[in-house]
């Protein structure tokens, strides 16, 4: 049996020893060793006899605001790292703020909810929504792009991953201009999304081409990198929130749902519900004193 790591992240800081009594009298674990990674974040490494009940782990540490993240010890390298856009690296559901923008009566952010909960067919709802942006001006981008909002320690989280030798990909159902400029801005490697389709007078034309062009998108570029650079699912790790990201995430080495939706959160045992972006370096074994400002 392979021994397994158990990693926990609060938004506190809290000790070692406090850390590792409270995990051995609530969940009968046998704690082999230990890594602080930072004064809110350690890593245990697990005897390999150990049977842990996810379910009582994940009970007990959402009670105390505590994200964690259980895997097995292995010397497989991470080499890429994918991240959605919308939702994750930003705040911004950013088809969504383009549609108010143009003053049209209706109730986007139910529908895109809906969708990236997997309650409605996601290509129909895109669909729809990048019609009603039919006629309005190319220029309603630099407005979207003004109000775009980071989330906390994405930047880190990507420049330290760059620095560790990970190959960075903003994976985005999001379109272009908007998604080269939030991916250059925080250092993305590539930058992958749908795309606009503008008229001579530089105005939407209410269409666009699809990422890749077919259904289960990002999936479909996992197998492409794969097949490209001969790599593994397995040293890839991913990043997301909605429907649109599960297959990614499930077929990663590590994949991490952030904020997610429940379909997510149902599906993807390691999430991060009560901290940020930086918990992924955490959960990879990187100590804060290595991350990249």
């Amino acid at each position: 049996m392979t021994p397994k790591t158990l990693t926990l992240v609060a938004s506190e800081s809290f000790s070692e020893d406090d850390v590792k009594n409270f995990c051995k009298n609530n969940f009968n674990i046998s704690i082999k060793d230990s890594k602080v990674l930072a004064d809110n974040a350690v890593q245990l490494t697990l005897s390999k006899y150990d049977n842990i009940e996810v379910q009582n782990v994940e009970e007990i540490l959402n009670s105390k605001k505590v994200d964690f993240c259980i895997r097995e010890k292995t010397d497989t390298q991470f080499k890429v790292l994918l991240c959605d856009m919308d939702a994750t690296i930003i705040s911004n559901e950013t088809l969504d703020d383009l549609v108010k923008l143009t003053g049209v009566k209706t109730n986007i952010d139910e529908t895109s909810k809906l969708a990236m909960e997997g309650k409605i067919d996601l290509r129909t709802t895109l669909k729809n929504r990048v019609k009603l942006l039919k006629g309005h001006p190319k220029s309603l981008i630099d407005e979207v792009k003004d109000g775009i909002s980071f989330n906390p320690g994405g930047e880190v989280m990507v420049k330290t991953l760059n620095s560790h030798g990970l190959i960075s990909n903003l994976v985005t159902g999001g379109f272009e201009p908007i998604s080269t400029y939030v991916g250059e801005k925080l250092g993305f490697h590539n930058i992958i999304s749908n795309q606009f389709v503008f008229d001579k007078n530089e105005c939407f034309t209410g269409e666009y081409h699809l990422i890749n062009g077919e259904k289960n998108s990002k999936y479909k570029f996992m197998e492409k990198l794969s097949n490209e650079k001969n790599l593994d699912f397995s040293e890839m790790v991913s990043i997301g929130d909605g429907s649109n990201d599960l297959e990614m995430l499930k077929n990663s080495g590590l994949g991490v749902g952030y904020y997610a939706h429940d379909i997510v959160k149902k599906s993807i045992l390691t999430q991060i519900k009560f901290t940020d972006l930086k918990t992924i370096l955490f959960f990879l074994g990187i100590k804060e004193s290595e991350f990249s400002k």
